[in-house]
């Protein structure tokens, strides 16, 4: 797939949603709201490098990609996290990260494509469903102009010549026939 930037965002906010509630869940279990916050770091961080790195760096992202680019973005996220002083303990947000990494995952592999059958051929963007140009601005295809309109059976009476018919008949081929060998030298 060559996701368009637009792709990439729309595509990075919707498989960050269930790692979103994860987040929430863990923020109203703990008492500490920087799951939720780690979060939105990763989908801001993301949105930054969707807009201004990967599309001008990858025209086309082959899966094994995706790996490295989860690599370069944990190793972001985790410098971010440090910088915030967020209050989790290294292994909680490394765990955090690659679980959220995962859910994120399967929901762009399986439930996106569900969810809008033609997310595939969309590159990612979610789209209306209609047609690209305007129906006032396409084009129409040039008829001919036809002096008399054309009668039921007019190509095969077109096709006879006097008396003959320029259409032989012959046999099916699906019969057996007799062979005719006074034709053949």
């Amino acid at each position: 797939m060559c996701p368009t930037p637009t792709g990439r965002i729309h595509t990075r906010t919707a498989t960050l949603t269930l790692p979103a509630l994860l987040g929430l869940i863990l923020s109203l279990i703990t008492g500490r709201e920087d799951w939720i916050v780690l979060i939105g770091v990763f989908l801001l961080l993301g949105v930054a490098l969707d807009a201004g790195v990967y599309s001008w760096i990858l025209k086309y992202q082959p899966p094994w990609m995706t790996g490295i680019l989860a690599l370069v973005e944990f190793g972001l996220l985790y410098a971010l996290a440090q910088i915030l002083e967020l209050d989790l303990r290294p292994a909680e947000a490394i765990i955090f990260y690659w679980v959220s990494w995962t859910l994120a995952t399967a929901t762009r592999i399986a439930l996106l494509p569900i969810a809008s059958l033609t997310y595939l051929e969309s590159s990612g963007e979610f789209r209306r469903v209609e047609w690209s140009i305007p129906p006032q601005q396409a084009s129409i295809p040039i008829l001919a102009d036809v002096e008399s309109p054309p009668t039921p059976g007019s190509l095969i009476a077109a096709a006879t010549v006097g008396s003959g018919s320029l259409l032989e008949k012959k046999p099916s081929p699906s019969a057996i026939h007799p062979i005719d060998r006074s034709a053949s030298g």
